[in-house]
């Protein structure tokens, strides 16, 4: 088996599997500090309460959104992926991305209704004592765009990216409009779904290091910056909301905090969003696939190494 070229070392897997443990630590700590403590049952609700605000001008769109999901979806989805992955000659990658696929909607679907459990310490009965955490319907639609980040080609990774973070965002914003959900039920699921496309990444890394083909080097640019501003801006907004309204009782609560706790829950879901799958978009830092013989070739003629390497080729 021929090594990789000087200079181009293959990426490790220490750095996905080391977000995938993170992203899993994240998940139990959102239900620890959200579903275990009086005052993140109170901010949920105070956003519950705030999504009030307006929400019959999106009442009609998110119902439609939110019945687009179901099981025939989900295995759309992976079927896609698979058939996008085998177009391309990525069997590993259209394999580990239906992987993440299910495994991100099985996994929630475990930690909703066997593993995380929910007390009502807020006395306000009914739904508040029902475990939703993480969001099924979230989960379908950040693991969608997780396999999709993992199969498409170089050149549609970034937008795919962009656009698919607005879509997740969507999904999760119609269910807590719809009261389906509260805020950290939706984080928690962009989490679960990162979760296994870091994973998925690792798993991706270690064929390329065992198989005969590579990537070249990818650069996703602007898209990367602004997804790391946006989670960086919506989770300091979600922190000084909470801030504000972090011990307010939802019983005696104005309409102006529970719009306050309700900005900072959106705000913490499109941070999340952002920065859970801007995250994997850095990750993937390796595009179409080149034979590794042609990259020695490559790095032994310097003219075909600059033909190699030119952004035209990266498409």
């Amino acid at each position: 088996m021929s090594e990789p070229p000087a200079g181009r070392p293959l990426p490790g897997v220490a750095s996905p599997i080391a977000a995938a443990v993170l992203a899993a630590a994240l998940v139990w700590l959102t239900w620890w500090a959200m579903v275990t403590h009086r005052s993140g049952q109170a901010f949920d609700s105070l956003a519950l309460e705030g999504s009030q605000v307006g929400s019959w001008r999106i009442d009609e769109q998110a119902d439609q959104l939110l019945n687009t999901v179901s099981i025939p979806m989900v295995a759309g989805i992976i079927a896609v992926v698979l058939l996008i992955g085998a177009l391309r000659g990525r069997w590993v990658a259209a394999i580990a991305a239906a992987v993440a696929v299910a495994g991100a909607n099985i996994t929630t679907q475990v930690l909703k209704n066997g593993v995380f459990e929910r007390d009502d310490l807020l006395g306000l009965g009914a739904w508040n004592s029902t475990n939703t955490l993480p969001s099924g319907h979230t989960t379908v639609a950040a693991a969608g765009l997780v396999g999709l980040i993992l199969v498409v080609p170089p050149s549609l990774r970034s937008i795919t990216t962009a656009f698919g973070v607005i879509g997740v965002s969507a999904y999760g914003l119609a269910t807590l409009v719809n009261h389906w959900h509260r805020p950290s039920d939706i984080a928690a699921a962009v989490l679960v779904a990162s979760a296994w496309g870091y994973l998925a990444v690792a798993a991706i890394r270690i064929a390329e290091r065992a198989g005969r083909l590579r990537d070249r080097a990818h650069r996703p640019g602007a898209t990367s910056v602004i997804l790391v501003m946006l989670a960086i801006c919506g989770l300091a907004l979600s922190t000084a909301a909470g801030y504000l309204t972090w011990n307010i009782d939802p019983d005696t609560a104005d309409v102006t905090s529970g719009f306050i706790a309700y900005v900072g829950g959106v705000s913490a879901l499109v941070g999340v969003t952002c920065g859970a799958l801007g995250a994997l978009l850095r990750l993937l830092d390796a595009t179409r696939p080149v034979p590794r013989e042609q990259d020695r070739g490559a790095a032994d003629d310097p003219a075909a190494r600059l033909a190699t390497e030119s952004p035209l080729n990266n498409a």
